[in-house]
């Protein structure tokens, strides 16, 4: 009698199941090798492999140690890194492809794995290093070149980057990667028109790369091209609907769109919370009442040289530390000073650049965050999509944006009288919690510029300034401040801003003014200069424009801090209304501030009318404003703190 048996599986016959994806038949198979063969070191390194890719990280790096035991071989050691790398065990993954690296020097794709190891550990010299041996060793080498560049990219050298592109470019000229990175690198050069276009080569070869369309419409947006911005926002969502922050860029576009009102803002948002509702909502901490400090969590991809940088510093130093304990969840690729210092006044710093929502939502509950503060809303690079899940048992707005989020998990949104008005809150998903004063606090610039006289004083035309980025010049803005310079004949216009680097913005809009009567000559307009540059070119201007709708916020405080007064309409909106907060606080809102573009003309004419006492004015402004409430960082923070203790203790009205 003759009994059937079932082959013993082969190594070939088991990894074959693992190619196909059969991985409970593939783990069998190797355990039945091993169980035949103890010490075959491919059934264990396999075996780690599949584990690893399983999520059982700790039982793959096992295995495959296991595997090294018995035989030291390279591809052991480089899937070793990656099981490791991915456990988050960066050290000994590096480790691991050292191991690699000495059995296979001349290996690009060794040297290009420990690149990537290098920049995830912002190590970014050495990551350069070794991306370029990646390179030397395979020409060519096309994944190499487009994270070298986004590596120069990271560590602020443009032109590196932007060689780096070009040359993946030429080494693979369909790459649609390639011409998106190239696009990005120039828009950061402020080389609006050659972005666009890069973008618009990448999309010819992959229509529906949404991070494309999204790019693209970020350049669209930079040179003042809103409805085709949105446009292309919309596009990139038709081929990726679960792309936040395409959507977000939408949000965002809709604030500088003259016909988008706050309904609207609600409506979008209400629409992004619901495409987001499948997140997982974590159950809070039980509260406790004790009179401890609360752990405040504030997260921002701008904790950098940034308008929320520059807010959030002095804030963060005055911290009442019998308070509060102050947490800095950092999102941010680019670094600088005010990075330095905002870490510095941190009581714990975390970056968070790469990790994913669980992984920083586990961070936070670990640091035992009572209250969570976004500080981006839904402008670039937010983690709105992280308070989603709800990994604090308070959660705020403050700061970074000008509307709702549209978040069910968005407890609170921090505001003042005069940008969201009780009339207002209906628009808004967040229950308001208002400031006394304004909801921004400026921080004085470390850079050391005097304020100048009254350049009209020597005898030349009066000189009009607008240092906004070019997506708030709107339609209705050029038909306004070209209403002002009908009224005011001698007067010039200087446009200041990173965009007017480009000549087809610069063009483009000399042409909106003509079609209102204004000579091109009559403009002025200049690019991005150094920070202190960018302050001493107030000392070129006698007053200062805010536009419409999105009027002018970050630079309106620094305009007043350099002693230039802002007329401003007042808006619509929340983005309409910062500015109108600053001049409130300062009492100077009967002078500066119009409720019509009539009286928006008529105030500014009723400053040049008065030349001393404008002059006047400018001489007082800086200490005016600093012994105000927008630069009292401690009294602010007292008044933070205050609501962050009533959110808390989970008070029922806002004030």
């Amino acid at each position: 009698m003759t009994v059937s048996r079932t082959p013993s599986p082969s190594l070939g016959d088991a990894l074959a199941l693992h190619n196909e994806g059969r991985n409970d038949e593939a783990e069998r198979a190797y355990r039945e090798i091993l169980r035949r063969e103890p010490r075959n070191p491919d059934a264990w390194h396999l075996l780690g492999v599949l584990q690893s890719e399983r999520g059982d990280h700790d039982s793959g790096i096992a295995s495959i140690r296991t595997a090294l035991s018995i035989r030291d071989a390279l591809e052991y050691h480089l899937n070793l890194g990656s099981s490791l790398l991915d456990a988050g065990r960066a050290d000994e993954a590096l480790d691991a492809l050292m191991a690699a690296l000495r059995l296979g020097p001349d290996r690009a794709d060794i040297h290009f794995r420990l690149a990537n190891l290098f920049r995830r550990q912002r190590r970014p010299n050495e990551g350069v290093a070794a991306y370029r041996q990646a390179i030397a060793l395979q020409p060519g080498f096309v994944e190499a070149l487009n994270n070298l560049g986004s590596l120069f990219l990271e560590v602020g050298q443009t032109e590196a980057a932007v060689a780096a592109f070009t040359e993946a470019i030429q080494a693979a000229p369909a790459n649609a990667d390639s011409h998106c990175n190239l696009g990005y690198a120039l828009d950061l050069q402020d080389r609006l028109g050659e972005a666009a276009a890069a973008y618009r080569v990448a999309l010819t070869f992959r229509p529906d790369f949404a991070l494309a369309w999204s790019n693209l419409g970020n350049t669209l947006k930079g040179q003042g091209h809103l409805e085709q911005a949105i446009a292309a926002y919309r596009s990139a969502l038709a081929h990726h609907p679960d792309f936040p922050m395409a959507h977000s860029n939408v949000l965002m576009a809709q604030h500088y769109v003259p016909e988008c009102g706050n309904a609207d803002f609600l409506a979008a948002a209400r629409d992004w919370a619901e495409l987001r509702g499948d997140a997982p909502l974590a159950e809070p901490p039980v509260r406790d009442d004790c009179s401890r400090p609360l752990r405040i969590g504030y997260v921002s991809s701008d904790f950098n040289s940034h308008p929320v940088g520059y807010f959030l510093e002095s804030v963060l130093r005055a911290h009442d530390r019998k308070a509060v304990t102050a947490f800095g969840y950092a999102n941010n690729g680019r670094t600088d000073d005010v990075t330095e210092s905002l870490r510095a006044a941190a009581d714990g710093w975390r970056p968070i650049v790469g990790m994913d929502d669980t992984a920083v939502a586990e961070l936070i509950r670990r640091d035992g965050i009572d209250i969570l503060v976004d500080l981006s809303g839904h402008t670039g690079n937010n983690r709105l999509t992280l308070f989603a899940r709800r990994p604090a048992p308070v959660q705020a707005s403050w700061l970074g944006y000008f509307g709702t989020t549209g978040l069910p998990a968005m407890d609170w949104i921090i505001a003042d009288r005069h940008v969201l008005p009780p009339e207002d809150e209906r628009f808004f998903t967040e229950r308001v919690w208002r400031l006394p004063d304004s909801y921004l606090c400026f921080t004085p610039p470390a850079e050391d510029v005097a304020v100048g006289p009254l350049p009209a004083l020597g005898g030349g035309p009066v000189t009009l300034g607008a240092f906004h980025n070019r997506a708030k010049i709107t339609r209705p803005t050029v038909a306004l401040w070209a209403q002002v310079l009908a009224a005011l004949p001698q007067a010039r216009l200087l446009l200041k801003s990173r965009e007017f680097g480009d000549y087809g913005v610069r063009q483009a809009l000399r042409d909106q003014f003509a079609a209102h009567g204004i000579a091109p000559n009559r403009l002025r307009m200049e690019g991005k200069t150094p920070r202190a540059d960018y302050f001493r070119s107030h000392n070129g201007i006698d007053i200062a424009l805010s536009p419409t709708p999105f009027g002018g916020g970050t630079t309106t405080a620094e305009s007043l801090w350099m002693g230039v007064p802002v007329v401003t309409l007042r808006g619509d909106r929340w983005a309409g209304r910062i500015g109108v907060s600053f001049l409130e606080t300062l009492g100077l809102a009967d002078r500066l501030v119009a409720d019509s573009p009539a009286d928006y003309v008529a105030k500014t004419a009723a400053l040049v009318g008065d030349l001393d006492s404008l002059a006047a004015l400018r001489g007082g402004l800086r200490e005016r404003m600093r012994r105000s409430p927008l630069c009292d960082a401690p009294a602010f923070a007292r008044s933070l703190e205050e609501a962050f203790r009533s959110m808390w203790e989970g008070r029922t009205h806002a004030p």
